[in-house]
């Protein structure tokens, strides 16, 4: 929520406490006034004179929402040899199926133009997405695909969302991203960790303000366990 200093001040003790309310913005004239107001409530992200920093926090805010509605979550090799795969999470054995198909088709720089024609129809009046487009389907193959993945830019929002919420025809649309994407990951994994296989090392995975560590033995999950589509590419590179 976005409200004026004044208002803010009459409105905030009121529904500071709704659950369904996030985080507010104040807009005011005098910041520093009401430093000692902004301190006393938590979900008062902050006072501002400008309305340009308060959509910058506002898109960061964004791409954290899409960030934490991500689980993770794995399958080892020996509990899947010990259950029937048709006892398995349907949603999991359904992402793990379109996951190796992904992996395994052969793409080509049709792919590329179909993805942007495929995306200019879902941003029609949004301009800067449109240039970008332009630039992706243009310069593809001049930045990495995890330079692209972390461009504040469609990728990052488009492939989130069809993870999250299964969108198929999305997901195939971007099927040579996702294989790109995951070889590059295989690759830096290899250069950086190569000699830390069969040894644990920890890794940390983003969770809104909360940072959740986790242990992985090096190797184990490409060649000893499952992960689901969502779980693999969503994380923060």
């Amino acid at each position: 929520m976005i409200v004026s200093g004044a208002l803010g001040q009459h409105m905030l003790p009121l529904i500071h406490d709704v659950p369904q309310l996030d985080s507010v913005y104040v807009l005011w004239e005098n910041e520093s006034s009401h430093e000692q107001w902004v301190k006393d409530w938590s979900k008062l992200k902050g006072a501002f004179t400008q309305i340009a920093p308060i959509c910058d926090l506002l898109k960061q805010a964004v791409r954290q929402c899409d960030q934490d509605s991500i689980s993770v979550s794995f399958v080892s090799a020996t509990e899947a040899s010990n259950r029937n795969f048709d006892q398995l999470d349907q949603s999991f054995m359904y992402t793990q199926i379109l996951k190796e198909i992904l992996l395994e088709i052969e793409y080509n720089e049709q792919s590329i133009k179909e993805l942007a024609a495929y995306c200019r129809d879902h941003y029609l009046e949004n301009p800067r997405e449109l240039l970008i487009i332009d630039k992706f389907q243009r310069e593809y193959h001049h930045q990495s695909p995890i330079w692209w993945y972390t461009y504040e830019c469609f990728i990052y929002h488009m492939l989130n969302r069809a993870l999250r919420t299964q969108e198929v025809d999305t997901i195939i649309k971007m099927g040579f991203f996702v294989r790109d994407l995951h070889r590059h990951i295989e690759q830096l994994h290899s250069e950086q960790f190569g000699d830390h296989l069969g040894r644990s090392f920890t890794v940390y995975r983003g969770q809104g303000r909360r940072i959740v560590p986790g242990t992985v033995r090096s190797g184990t999950q490409r060649r000893g366990e499952s992960a689901p589509l969502s779980s693999v590419w969503i994380n923060q590179v």
